[in-house]
């Protein structure tokens, strides 16, 4: 048992490799590995090496919290800078923490260096990170051992920023130098003669040492261990962000509002307002999503681009297929018409009661979001809209074949069979092989093109695609590890209803009338006037290929002067035409265009 005094320990770490003059721009960043292999191999490198002693004040302390960091001193040589070596004024070591840095999707963990020292009265930061990747078992040694550094001109720690970002107008660094830095294997065997604990007897000594080398053991066989003996379980609480934080949004006051549904549900609507206009923006997610895909922290999200660009008045639905609320983890039989005839009214009624009558109120939604709002439009349970965009998905949704037989089988089997009342990402990460880890085995014999488990089993959930929801190089390295917080569970009901839509090629009424008929959704919609849409769509969607396409030509075809626009992006896929890291560049702008124009009279 632990006493109640610390049990410190220390080590000294030398690690010695090269490093390249830099000057990088901030839309450059994050660097990619290739990037520090040529600054390391670069025939103007220079040699650049550090010798730190990290204290470690309580080893169960440091061991218990991952973001807790150990004080670390000693001297760092840079011959460009002086030929001597330079003393650290101040520094800090995280052992295994969350992956914030690296742009390689499958790290499971990271080691941070950072350290500030003066140069001729000129202020420096050193910061360097290691990759712990998953599964990669035959790389042990050589990730442990490697580091990846920036030196920037400035005392400024890098969690004050985000290398994996840019948000707002947040200025990077400066860089100077970037380049990698190894520890050999004569350097490692010094290291290990150097632990020190200053504990008070010589028993807490030991204890320290050994926890220490326990924690460290377990961390990378948790990491390396091969996809059989994966320990994800362990993760289940561990968070880049808090979840559903609203961080993400930099301007104006944020404020969430209960509104109850005539179907006797609870939704949730929250408001970022900079400052009141009579043109508002209303947000709605897709399925098993959240109002959390519009506010994303690590990079310029949505929300914050409409503020900055004249729409100051920003609502986020979060309906009944929310992954804020708990209704799809039960089983139901809500389907999209309850939502288009329910959820929606009742919050562009909320909006109306809040703004006035006369505010013009545009929708921006996605995917079955964006279905079930056109189902609503179609059938004019949704009216006095002023425009749309439309993700993904509207009047027709289409399918891949092999997503259609997972359609066709995967409710049937998985509620009726197994019993489950929902599936969600965040099974991958549940313990021992009970309430759907086994999925999660089987997936893997299928899905290796990461090795993320929610990535992983959020392709399975949707379309089919390798992955399926987006394309890996347009999102955060962070997103990625996000998944399970971005990405919900959800009952089964909501995909037979799109089932159903897909074998009748248009979206339908899921309930027949009483002439024992669906109402065809698209039928009535070429015979009404409809907001001005922008149809937009990534040109890789693997989740609905093609299906704004032919919505677009089905009402372009019937309406001889129609305000609608057809968008397919290159590039980009399902989910990342909103949550992409790089879409306040690429995405945004044509969004903000497109209601500019249709709002010039606010």
């Amino acid at each position: 048992m632990k006493s109640n005094n610390q049990w410190p320990l220390e080590f000294t770490e030398r690690m010695a490799g090269h490093g390249q003059s830099s000057s990088l721009e901030s839309q450059k960043l994050p660097l990619s590995r290739d990037s520090f292999c040529r600054a390391e191999l670069s025939e103007t490198a220079e040699p650049i090496e550090f010798t730190l002693t990290i204290k470690i004040k309580d080893v169960p302390s440091f061991i218990d919290d991952p973001h807790l960091e150990a004080p670390l001193s000693g001297t760092v040589t840079i011959p460009s800078l002086s030929p001597s070596p330079i003393p650290i004024t101040d520094g800090w070591f995280n052992l295994f923490v969350p992956p914030t840095t690296s742009n390689n999707l499958n790290v499971a963990k990271e080691m941070h260096y950072t350290f500030f020292f003066n140069h001729l009265n000129q202020p420096y930061t050193f910061y360097g990170f290691k990759e712990i990747i998953k599964e990669e078992e035959t790389q042990i040694w050589k990730q442990t051992t490697t580091l990846y550094f920036y030196l920037w001109r400035g005392h400024e720690r890098p969690d004050s920023f985000n290398l994996n970002s840019n948000v707002g107008d947040r200025k990077l660094p400066m860089i100077s130098h970037i380049g990698i830095l190894h520890i050999s294997v004569a350097d490692f065997l010094k290291q290990l003669t150097t632990f020190r604990s200053t504990a008070p007897t010589e028993e807490e000594q030991q204890k320290a040492f050994l926890l220490f080398a326990e924690f460290f053991a377990g961390k990378i066989w948790e990491s390396y261990a091969p996809a059989f003996f994966s320990t994800t379980s362990k993760r289940w609480n561990e968070h880049v962000y808090p979840i559903h934080t609203t961080e993400g949004v930099v301007l104006g006051k944020k404020e969430l509002y209960s509104i109850n549904t005539k179907d006797g549900l609870t939704l949730l609507l929250q408001r970022f307002c900079v400052k009141p206009t009579d043109k508002v923006v209303l947000l709605s997610h897709g399925l098993t999503q959240s109002t959390d895909m519009y506010i994303m922290p690590e990079h310029e999200n949505i929300v914050n681009y409409l503020h900055q660009n004249g729409f100051t008045d920003v609502w986020s639905l979060d309906w009944r297929g929310s992954g804020r609320l708990t209704y799809n983890l039960g089983p139901h039989r809500y389907t999209l018409d309850d939502v288009a005839e329910n959820d929606y009214p009742a919050a562009l009624d909320f909006i109306k009661k809040m703004c006035g009558e006369k505010v013009k109120i545009n929708i921006i939604a996605h995917c079955v979001g964006s279905l079930s709002l056109w189902c609503g439009l179609a059938s004019g349970a949704i009216q006095n809209v002023n425009s749309v965009i439309s993700g993904s998905v509207s009047l027709t949704p289409r399918v891949h074949w092999q997503a259609l037989i997972k359609l066709c089988l995967g409710p049937f089997f998985f509620e009726y069979v197994f019993g489950y009342p929902y599936i969600s990402p965040r099974m991958a990460y549940f313990p021992g092989p009970a309430f759907g880890r086994w999925i999660y085995w089987l997936i893997q014999l299928f899905h290796r093109e990461c090795r993320e488990p929610g990535c992983q089993f959020l392709s399975f959930m949707w379309g089919w695609g390798f992955p399926g929801a987006y394309k890996h190089e347009n999102i955060s390295p962070i997103t990625h590890r996000r998944i399970v917080d971005l990405f919900g569970g959800t009952s089964f009901h909501f995909y037979r209803h799109i089932r159903k839509m897909i074998f009748s090629k248009q979206s339908l009424r899921y309930k027949k009338d009483r002439l024992g008929q669906n109402e065809k959704y698209l039928d009535v919609a070429v015979k009404k006037k409809l907001p001005p849409t922008l149809f937009v769509s990534g040109e890789e969607n693997h989740v609905f290929p093609h299906s704004h396409q032919s919505t677009f030509k089905a009402l372009t075809e019937s309406h001889q002067k129609s305000q609608h626009e057809l968008w397919v992006v290159p590039g980009y896929g399902h989910q990342d035409i909103f949550m992409g890291k790089n879409c306040h560049r690429e995405i945004f702008p044509r969004y903000i265009e497109f209601l500019n124009k249709h709002n010039r009279n606010s």
